[in-house]
């Protein structure tokens, strides 16, 4: 057998240690994190990165859930390097609230707590350009009166498998009335084979979320005890003609140039990035 150096032992020690179908074991070393975190969530190079997320929300209330209405949305994305270890983050988003039969955006629904029917808007949310650190924290701007956080967990393999659990919470105040919470959980998947792929700049991933947030203003709730929960699941695409029907034609009928042209979208925040030297 011809003998193995000490740069390829060591790189096979390590696809070993992550193909290894005993029990699960974490990624720690920050190299390592960062790159999986990027190949499953991002990308190492600066190509437009989409996924869509397609769930239902329920009323919670003393332990009690009630289906409301369902959730579809895509995000778009790009990422350039900062030069020391993370990454620079441009994004944009948009969310219809569906009908849980058909999946079709929808603007009315009737609120079960109250009996009233209730306009649902789209969300739409800009660009943001939020800097993923090399340690994986993450620079957001605080809002005055907010409390805001945002944490990578662990990121765990098993078997052939590797997941990657972010959780994001928000308290924002709202004028003359309780506080907004907001608490999201994205778990990403991914496979180990995928992943150590040589040249790989990012690699197929799904994705779920659970949230638990406070009443949407638009349902009017006013006091009533309880909150919203939010369950769903979806997958990073290569191509727009990816994304869900659904989206495409609600994106659509409202006009939103992110269906036709994300790159334009994130363009006027992405050409003010920082280019590292280098």
């Amino acid at each position: 057998m011809p003998r193995m150096t000490r740069r390829e032992f060591g790189m096979a020690a390590s696809a070993a240690a992550l193909a290894s179908s005993g029990p699960a074991a974490a990624i720690t070393n920050p190299a390592d994190r960062m790159r999986t975190f990027m190949l499953m969530r991002g990308a190492l190079d600066d190509r437009l990165v989409m996924h869509w997320l397609q769930g239902r929300y329920y009323g919670l209330v003393e332990g009690e859930i009630t289906p409301l209405f369902g959730l579809l949305s895509a995000q778009f994305s790009r990422f350039r390097p900062d030069g020391e270890g993370g990454y620079f983050n441009v994004r944009a988003e948009a969310s219809f609230i569906t009908n849980t039969d058909t999946g079709e955006a929808i603007s009315e629904i009737r609120n079960p707590y109250t009996g009233a029917i209730v306009t649902a808007p789209a969300r739409n949310y800009p660009p943001s350009s939020p800097h993923i650190r090399a340690d994986l924290s993450f620079g957001i701007v605080q809002q005055p009166g907010a409390k805001l956080l945002h944490e990578v967990q662990g990121i765990v393999t098993n078997g052939g498998d590797v997941w990657i659990s972010e959780i994001s919470t928000a308290k924002t105040p709202v004028p003359n009335a309780k506080p907004s919470l907001y608490n999201e959980m994205l778990t990403y998947h991914a496979r180990s084979a995928d992943l150590q792929r040589r040249g790989a700049k990012r690699v197929p991933c799904d994705i779920s979320i659970t949230n638990t947030v406070s009443w949407r203003s638009w349902m009017n709730m006013g006091d009533r005890p309880g909150h919203l929960l939010v369950v769903g699941a979806g997958k990073y695409v290569d191509s727009i003609d990816e994304l869900p029907p659904a989206w495409m034609r609600a994106a659509r009928a409202a006009k939103l140039p992110l269906a036709d042209d994300p790159l334009a979208v994130l363009a006027p925040v992405w050409d003010k990035l920082p280019v590292p030297r280098g």
